[in-house]
């Protein structure tokens, strides 16, 4: 895993990698990033063309609840904040909602649009490939067709606040290759992860189980709670 560990160092000096203090907005590089005006009490509901896959924050529940059904959100924010939503649906498309508060234009409800409506027969396979892959991970199946690397968990990153650990690795015969990865905080302090910013060759999807870290429970014999968290990458063309 010399090469991922490589890649994850670069990621970190390079800044493409970005941990902050939780609750802090993160700008976004979306072009075509979605506006959505929200009231604090007062529940919002967004309807997507396809059903919701995955869905990262950078604020707490404690600021904004947030709910999915099938390809509707449900958006209740406790108090004021101006952060940003990142929707993937089923159909891997991908949607940046930035969230900001109105007390007199919210919504109660809007529908949004694909992006992109035309996709050619062979991107359409790949996406489909892509999709499918990263629901076996997120699942914690292994990937249909794949090979398992049956690796023991391997620590690929240690900077004294963020530790990665690789623990499962699959291979399969389209040069592609998937990653079940954990991430901890060491530190005191609750850290988002913003999967939005990662970016390094042939990386095709990411995704989070929870971005937020909790601050690491200094009381041993507290019961860990949220300061890890998995993460899943799909990586093409990358070599060991």
């Amino acid at each position: 895993m010399k090469i991922l560990k490589k890649l994850f160092i670069l990621m970190f000096v390079s800044g493409m990698f970005l941990i902050g203090q939780a609750n802090a907005s993160s700008p976004s590089d979306y072009s075509d990033e979605i506006t959505l005006r929200l009231k604090a009490g007062v529940v919002t509901e967004a309807e997507f063309p396809d059903k919701i896959a995955n869905v990262t924050k950078s604020v707490t529940s404690e600021i904004l609840q947030i709910e999915t059904l099938g390809n509707r959100i449900f958006l209740l924010p406790r108090e004021s904040f101006d952060s940003r939503l990142y929707v993937v649906t089923q159909d891997n498309v991908s949607y940046c909602l930035h969230l900001i508060m109105d007390e007199t234009q919210a919504a109660t409800r809007i529908k949004i649009k694909k992006p992109h409506q035309e996709v050619s027969t062979e991107q359409g396979r790949d996406t489909a490939n892509t999709v499918e892959l990263m629901k076996a991970l997120l699942t914690g199946k292994q990937p249909s067709g794949s090979v398992s690397s049956k690796l023991h968990s391997q620590e690929i990153f240690y900077n004294g606040i963020i530790r990665i650990i690789i623990d499962e690795a699959y291979e399969l015969s389209n040069k592609l290759k998937a990653f079940v990865l954990t991430f901890e905080n060491l530190g005191d302090k609750p850290v988002v992860v913003p999967i939005e910013h990662i970016e390094f060759p042939g990386l095709l999807a990411i995704s989070v189980d929870s971005q937020i870290l909790e601050a690491r429970p200094h009381d041993a014999n507290k019961k860990p709670s949220g300061h890890t968290t998995k993460a899943y990458m799909i990586v093409e063309g990358l070599t060991q």
